[in-house]
């Protein structure tokens, strides 16, 4: 038996990709540690020369944390709003301030849905038309967040 056992396993391991990758599953992009790495500190660059202390979170295309820096005087309260804008850039595959504006424009209660955060802050990153990750800030105004996502999104290449 566990000869047998041993045989299936070892099948299971040694199969070809056409095998481990069934016909519902397609491969997707991902912003790689490297790259949101130079975003953030990209970001970085921008806020110490725009005189802003922003908490600064990248993440992939599933809203999973890839880089983060607090800048020195950044509030530590800001830490999990930035983390939370580019998570919910991310699931939804949009800035962060399309949901501040229709919440805005037509009082529309999305603030209780979970993983949208309904604030200017959070912008994708994409290659191409396909969105590949996120960035989200917290720790200044709205406009100077979304000004700052948003040049450092153009960034990416």
């Amino acid at each position: 038996m566990k000869k047998i056992l041993a045989a299936f396993a070892s099948t299971l391991l040694c199969a070809s990709p056409a095998f481990a990758q069934s016909a519902s599953t397609a491969p997707q992009l991902n912003i790689t540690t490297e790259a949101a790495m130079d975003m953030a500190h990209y970001a970085v660059g921008l806020a110490e020369s725009r005189h802003l202390k922003l908490c600064i979170a990248v993440e992939d295309t599933d809203g999973n944390l890839v880089a983060f820096i607090r800048m020195q005087g950044a509030y530590a309260g800001c830490v999990e709003a930035s983390i939370a804008k580019a998570k919910s850039a991310a699931r939804f595959a949009r800035n962060t301030i399309e949901f501040f504006d229709a919440a805005r424009a037509q009082n529309l209660p999305i603030g209780f849905v979970p993983g949208i955060l309904p604030s200017a802050g959070g912008a994708v990153f994409k290659q191409g038309e396909t969105v590949v990750g996120s960035i989200g800030t917290s720790g200044d105004t709205n406009e100077a967040e979304q000004a700052l996502v948003v040049d450092t999104a153009k960034h990416f290449h």
